[in-house]
């Protein structure tokens, strides 16, 4: 296990060859809302659903801040805008005061990513203790057609744990995002920067949720930043 100061990318190991061999990095750290009519339930581990003592299995499916576009800097290595740090703490508070804080975080390890993470742990004081693992894959299959979903999966597989993991959030990039959250929803989502779906299963493992598309994720709700382009609905 790697540990490091969080999101700098200071300690990097390769984890994955997947997708043009793009690295993986595990980092542990130390130290208003658009929503469905569906009501939000705190992601906690007590919370049951339909079948009878199964526990709830969370997903947040996040987009990252919105980003500059700095002269001559490659994609991979953009900042997220000042605007954009306001998205990423907006929607850290969103997510904390819904009650969905994540104990597991999977994400690409763009620089954008990395710095939406940063910015919410700001508000979000539980994301500094949080296991975190930043994926060059995840970056990688996220522009690619169709396999965005199967590819998520494949990564939590290698890291969820049934006892110990009940909300992992996803942290990446469109069009990717957007299409996973789609098919996991079974309807179409529209995921702007620094919004996320949250959904959700009953189930006793996430192996019984994560083998295959059958799993029948719920869409709780879309939860969106509120930034100075954008209003509350009403």
């Amino acid at each position: 296990m790697l540990t490091g100061k969080p999101w700098t990318g200071s300690a990097v190991a390769s984890r994955s060859q997947r997708l043009a061999q793009t690295p993986s990095v595990h980092v542990r750290t130390k130290h208003a809302a658009k929503a469905s009519s569906a009501t939000i339930q705190p992601a906690n581990p007590g919370t049951t659903g339909s079948k009878e003592g199964a526990p709830t299995r969370k997903l947040i499916v996040l987009r990252h801040a919105d980003s500059a576009f700095p002269q001559g800097t490659r994609d991979h290595e953009r900042p997220i805008s000042a605007e954009g740090k306001l998205q990423a703490i907006s929607i850290a508070h969103e997510l904390k005061k819904a009650g969905w804080e994540p104990d597991l975080v999977l994400a690409s390890n763009s620089k954008r990513t990395k710095q939406t993470l940063h910015e919410m742990s700001k508000v979000m004081e539980s994301l500094e203790d949080v296991d975190t693992h930043l994926m060059g894959s995840l970056y990688t299959v996220a522009a690619l057609d169709g396999q965005t979903r199967q590819h998520m999966q494949e990564c939590m597989k290698e890291v969820v744990h049934d006892k110990s993991h009940f909300c992992v959030m996803l942290v990446g990039h469109n069009k990717g995002w957007e299409e996973a959250a789609s098919q996991l929803a079974g309807q179409a989502v529209k995921l702007q920067t620094a919004s996320a779906a949250l959904l959700q299963v009953t189930a006793e493992s996430w192996a019984d949720v994560l083998q295959g598309e059958d799993a029948r994720w719920r869409l709780v709700g879309i939860l969106e930043a509120l930034g100075p382009q954008r209003q509350p609905s009403v």
